[in-house]
């Protein structure tokens, strides 16, 4: 092989690199679903007093209390990605009308459930609008658990 198919070569093999690079870890593109009657959204930023963060070792609060109406943002603060979703997994039918099955339908956007896992500092938001007490999940670590106490 002569140098110049040497030389291109070597930027081929870059320049696909560079492309896995950037699919893999380009957070500042991160999926954003259009919102047909305001339930459930993946948005990269989201002004709302009620967060949950996603780490390593869990959800924070653990439990959060809100009225109903009321939006709750998850904020995947680790550097592996994570799902939120209804509880019980694999399921995610506790929340009323939440199913995976739903993934990828016109019904996404008024399901609990990311759909996804978030990459980091991935958000989704979801408005609860049933009074009640809905478990959920990570649904890539389903050992990972929490609860909203919708009032």
């Amino acid at each position: 092989m002569g140098i110049s198919k040497k030389i291109i070569a070597l930027i081929a093999v870059f320049i696909v690199i560079i492309a896995l690079w950037l699919f893999l870890f380009d957070n500042n593109e991160e999926s954003q679903s259009s919102n047909i009657n305001g339930n459930a959204m993946i948005e990269k930023e989201t002004a709302s007093s009620n967060i949950i963060e996603i780490t390593a070792s869990g959800f924070s609060p653990n439990e959060l209390t809100i009225k109903a109406g009321e939006s709750v943002k998850f904020i995947n603060k680790d550097s592996s990605m994570h799902w939120p979703a209804s509880a019980i997994h694999p399921t995610h039918t506790v929340y009323p009308g939440s199913d995976i099955t739903k993934c990828g339908t016109s019904e996404q956007s008024v399901i609990f459930d990311a759909c996804k896992g978030l990459k980091e500092w991935g958000t989704f938001t979801f408005v609860f609008n049933e009074a009640g007490k809905w478990s959920y999940h990570d649904h890539l670590k389903a050992s990972l658990r929490g609860k909203i106490i919708v009032v």
